[in-house]
């Protein structure tokens, strides 16, 4: 299984050209104040951060798998220059919060683009870093400030 994995990580980066940083099964919320999501993978890359939809195969890599009513192929990918924002509930702060908790907490992304400001609203495995990785390298990447919630 960890080739597998390895094979489909590099096709990955082939396919789109971008070096995976740091990546996360997780739930895209594509109407943020719905109470299901998608289910999937998100990944920061050097060029951008995403959500990508993962059929049945993949399943050993998501442990919570994929919402049987969601099967959709929907998936987002949002350059890191049009990033305004990343927000991080406070109560959501480092590893050990996010463990206290029984769900992984809301946090979003606010971004521009040419159809204006759109907010991505997710939740990522807490142990795999993704968040604090989002805090680092986007602010810098395009001058975004944390905001706290």
């Amino acid at each position: 299984m960890a080739n597998e994995m390895a094979e489909f990580w590099s096709a990955f980066e082939k396919e789109t050209g971008e070096k995976v940083e740091v990546r996360s099964e997780g739930t895209w919320f594509r109407v943020p104040e719905s109470t299901r999501g998608h289910e999937g993978l998100l990944i920061l890359t050097d060029k951008s951060f995403r959500f990508k939809y993962v059929r049945d195969r993949v399943r050993p890599w998501m442990g919570a798998g994929i919402s049987p009513d969601l099967q959709d192929r929907s998936e987002f990918v949002i350059a890191r220059g049009d990033v305004i924002s990343v927000q991080v509930p406070e109560h959501a702060r480092g590893l050990f919060a996010w463990l206290r908790r029984n769900t992984p907490p809301r946090c979003s992304v606010v971004a521009g683009g040419q159809e204006g400001e759109k907010t991505y609203v997710f939740s990522a495995e807490p142990s795999s870093g993704l968040v604090p990785a989002l805090q680092k390298a986007w602010p810098a990447a395009a001058g975004a400030v944390v905001q706290k919630n």
